[in-house]
């Protein structure tokens, strides 16, 4: 058996419903030509590195597969054909490769901008070792400091003081 993986780039508006139709149809090509869905992940929202169809986000699900080798071009063909005819509106793009049948399993992607972030800015420049890239120095408006610091002595000053 041949592992493959399909990375599918879908709008933000994608339902429950369709989400559940494009499951199914892997579930249903696989079972046909004789393979299994290993992983069915959606792994969330992201911004995307330009516009994809005027959209500045997508929503990433990830479908690893294993069929037979006789079956693998037919299999792509009815791909090919389900995110063209049926999934036009809300899939916009798609790849699918072979997998190493040493590779790992495991995979590690970021986190989805639609997961809430706990802290702030001072968190996010811990998290990525920044401490010294903004200055160690609170800034402050130069009215603040008239304010609260103490009024300088001139040196006409401290020689009268000193005598």
């Amino acid at each position: 058996m041949l592992k493959y993986e399909t990375l599918i780039l879908a709008r933000t508006q994608i339902t429950a419903d369709e989400l559940s139709i494009i499951e199914n149809f892997y579930e249903n090509l696989l079972s046909d030509v004789k393979g299994k869905v290993i992983a069915f992940d959606k792994w969330g929202k992201y911004r995307l590195a330009y516009p994809v169809k005027k959209n500045d986000y997508g929503i990433y699900i990830l479908v690893r597969y294993e069929m037979l080798e006789e079956t693998v071009t037919s299999a792509f063909k009815k791909i090919s054909e389900f995110f063209k005819i049926k999934c036009s509106e809300v899939v916009m793009r798609n790849v699918s490769v072979k997998l190493d049948e040493t590779a790992s399993t495991i995979y590690k992607y970021p986190e989805p901008v639609d997961v809430g972030r706990a802290g702030g800015l001072d968190t996010f420049i811990k998290e990525n070792k920044m401490e010294g890239f903004l200055g160690d120095a609170k800034p402050s408006s130069p009215v603040e400091d008239k304010k609260d610091s103490p009024k300088e002595e001139t040196s006409t000053e401290k020689k009268v003081e000193q005598n």
